[in-house]
């Protein structure tokens, strides 16, 4: 006779009680996804260097339409709370002190992915889709390209479109703020 194994899946709020009771070393990177604790890969070089450029970029749009947030948690449902390496946020007073940003706070998401592109676009991404997530920018640095996923539906992205060196992209929420892909893949 065969047994099914299953996994046991965690809650946001397990994860909060799990960090507090101190599961978790304090410089441990780790996110909840669908449930699962997941380890994060550590930042490289030249990933770091990105999200910095990212971060100088995406500074200058103006701080009363945006809170721009660098690789900090976001929550998508009882079960996923992912660290993005850029969200840009509607602006509440608190700056999220009461709970953190939800699907519909959420203008825009940025992963910048090296080791982890595979990860970041099978497991994320559509992750993302499924929270209605309106725009999520993947930058895969091992093509040195960018995705842009647009559309989200309960099975993925329905517009998913790549930009390469001498490209120029504007997010749907600032679509006068123009990005080139050569400043942030230079």
């Amino acid at each position: 006779m065969s047994v099914q194994m299953q996994r046991r899946l965690f809650t946001v709020q397990e994860y909060h009680l799990m960090s507090e009771a101190g599961v978790f070393d304090k410089n441990e990177r780790v996110e909840l996804i669908e449930g699962e604790i997941i380890q994060m890969a550590a930042i490289g070089k030249r990933h770091a260097a990105r999200v910095d450029r990212l971060a100088r970029l995406f500074s200058q749009i103006s701080e009363s339409l945006v809170i721009f947030r660098v690789q900090n948690p976001i929550c998508l449902n009882d079960k996923s709370e992912p660290q993005p390496d850029i969200a840009l946020v509607q602006p509440r007073a608190d700056f999220y002190e009461e709970s953190l940003p939800n699907s519909q706070d959420i203008l825009l998401l940025v992963e910048v992915a090296d080791s982890t592109v595979n990860y970041d676009r099978d497991v994320k991404v559509p992750n993302y889709a499924r929270s209605g997530i309106q725009e999520v920018w993947l930058w895969d640095l091992e093509v040195n390209c960018l995705e842009v996923y647009r559309n989200p539906t309960a099975n993925g992205y329905t517009l998913m479109q790549k930009f390469e060196r001498g490209e120029i992209v504007s997010p749907l929420a600032f679509p006068e703020f123009e990005v080139s892909v050569d400043l942030i893949l230079s």
